[in-house]
């Protein structure tokens, strides 16, 4: 880690710690433009600088996961967003339990073959937990897919989903739920994963609420 740390720091005129310290500016501010304005006493950059350094981090915030012992079960759910001119899906999985996102994927299409593949990172990366979603109907099949034991949420966890999802969708509207792309065919959508990496980083570090109920250990 150490070592990776050293060969970003000697590539880049501005130090890691300033650029975490930026990026965490801009996470907290809602504005690039905001978060370069409070850098000025340090040092002076661009809202482009900005943005740049959040693409950057966002290889770097990979490394940092949710332990997987502390996850107790999966609430999933989908939001649409704008790519550009074009509508993207953007699934969102939260564990209630540590009040932390466990990840996020992007794909074009809201279906079954779209919800299997991000199910099948999350248990890649966590385990065999359970999966608690709303009515979709594209749910089902991907549960039994992934091979997840699959549960439709009553509605008082469903506005408690989709409190977390709202949350992701507040900080989208600082472009107006649109991620800004120049380069739309040939796009792989790294951008938007950089973006939520960061994103994912920041909100499970810095909120760090008390835990609560959560149906995996329902009495």
């Amino acid at each position: 880690m150490v070592t990776i740390m050293n060969r970003f720091i000697l590539r880049e005129r501005t130090p890691l710690w300033l650029m975490v310290y930026g990026v965490y500016l801009y996470f907290g501010s809602m504005s690039l433009r905001h978060a370069a304005r409070a850098l000025e006493p340090l040092i002076a950059r661009s809202h482009v600088a900005l943005w740049l350094w959040v693409q950057r981090l966002g290889h770097m915030a990979e490394m940092f996961r949710v332990d997987r012992r502390s996850v107790e079960c999966f609430f999933v759910d989908e939001t649409m967003i704008q790519h550009g001119p074009v509508k993207v899906w953007l699934w969102i999985a939260f564990d209630p339990g540590t009040r932390k996102y466990l990840g996020f994927h992007v794909s074009a299409t809201q279906n079954a073959l779209a919800a299997w593949i991000f199910l099948k990172r999350l248990r890649g990366r966590y385990g065999r937990k359970p999966l608690y979603t709303d009515g979709g109907s594209w749910y089902p099949l991907a549960a039994k897919w992934a091979r997840l034991n699959h549960t439709v949420y009553g509605e008082d966890l469903k506005a408690l989903m989709e409190r977390y999802v709202e949350a992701v969708k507040d900080r989208v509207e600082c472009f107006d739920d649109c991620f800004p792309c120049r380069r739309l065919e040939d796009c792989d959508l790294s951008h938007i994963h950089n973006w939520l990496s960061v994103f994912t980083l920041m909100y499970n570090i810095i909120h760090r609420p008390a835990r609560f109920y959560t149906p995996a250990s329902k009495t």
